[in-house]
């Protein structure tokens, strides 16, 4: 595996452009400003258009186990994305899914042949009690330690290289959002709960959201980055932290106001930062764009909103539509927006 690293750490690193990524920050950095760029920032979707795809690939499963192999499987996207010269961020993650937080909480998941790992959520409310009085834990519990010495890993493996380490950037691992994770805790009981007693999910809330702050800033530390400015999958983003609000979307717009966004925004608080969500947003999206420190929104499903009104809001709060088609990006546009092209 050595071998293999050198290999294509080296090819990497002799075909990397580091004008044209300082350009590319500078332009994402001009749009989050709300300034008026020449032509909108772009990524480009279209991989097999680069010009050399002779990277290694590996099951996920394997990459799970072997930092190496998840290394050289998270540095494809730069590897490809350096080609195209658009303004994907050659960025890399320790990618362990959506179980790290819960799993910190010691909760137990498993690996699929096809996909990244499910948590196994506790069984009954005694046991969410439990939790809850056990209190914050170390966030190197669990997946928590295995992504800061994967991180580490990185760190060591890119040393060698003075120009990768420059360019490649570690982003935060996949923390979700604090309602996310308490879902990933309870299970769907958790909806019910909402009804049957509210002050033990806003416990649960709180002990999640004071965990996630320790994590995030334990992260912060040992990557060496501030709040300023950071990358997040395909993006340069503002802020220093992407929240998650997956399962806000199955919720209404007073428990979006009364469970999700006060947890959310003492994140934003502390970190500030940027906010995705699968699905239809339609029950928060006014109110989330009001969120203090709330500077873009990635919203995954544009079909499946009215997104006329989510770029009226976006564009009225002075937030960047992240990573949204070309086809509904508004004709003239000339900031506030990240492009999939």
């Amino acid at each position: 595996m050595k071998h293999v690293l050198k290999k294509y750490l080296s090819k990497l690193d002799a075909m990397l452009d580091l004008e044209h990524q300082n350009r590319a920050k500078s332009v994402c950095q001009q749009v989050f400003d709300m300034q008026d760029v020449e032509r909108l920032p772009f990524i480009n979707t279209r991989l097999s258009e680069a010009a050399d795809q002779h990277w290694p690939q590996y099951p996920y499963n394997d990459t799970f186990v072997d930092p190496g192999k998840m290394l050289l499987d998270q540095l494809r996207a730069p590897f490809i994305h350096n080609q195209l010269r658009d303004y994907h961020p050659l960025n890399i993650r320790s990618n362990y899914g959506t179980v790290i937080m819960p799993s910190i909480f010691g909760l137990g998941n498993q690996l699929t042949e096809t996909s990244l790992p499910w948590v196994h959520h506790l069984e009954s409310r005694e046991q969410v009690q439990a939790l809850i009085e056990r209190g914050v834990p170390n966030v190197r519990n669990g997946l928590g330690g295995r992504c800061f010495e994967t991180a580490a890993f990185y760190q060591e493996m890119l040393a060698a290289y003075p120009r990768l380490s420059k360019a490649i950037s570690i982003y935060h691992p996949d923390l979700q959002g604090p309602f996310d994770v308490s879902h990933l805790i309870w299970g769907p009981d958790i909806f019910y709960a909402l009804y049957d007693c509210p002050e033990v999910v806003h416990r649960l809330l709180r002990l999640v959201t004071e965990t996630y702050r320790q994590f995030m800033r334990s992260w912060k530390k040992a990557i060496g980055e501030g709040n300023d400015f950071t990358t997040h999958w395909n993006f340069y983003i503002k802020g220093g932290i992407m929240l998650r609000d997956d399962t806000a979307v199955t919720m209404s717009a007073a428990h979006y106001e009364e469970f999700v966004k006060p947890y959310d925004q003492a994140l934003l608080d502390e970190f500030g930062g940027c906010i995705h969500f699968c699905g239809r947003g339609a029950a928060f999206i006014h109110s989330m764009c009001q969120s203090r420190n709330l500077y873009g929104i990635n919203m995954s499903q544009p079909d499946w909103n009215d997104t006329p009104k989510a770029i009226a809001l976006a564009a009225e709060h002075k937030l960047v539509m992240i990573g949204l088609a070309q086809q509904y990006v508004p004709a003239g546009a000339r900031t506030g927006f990240i492009v999939l092209v």
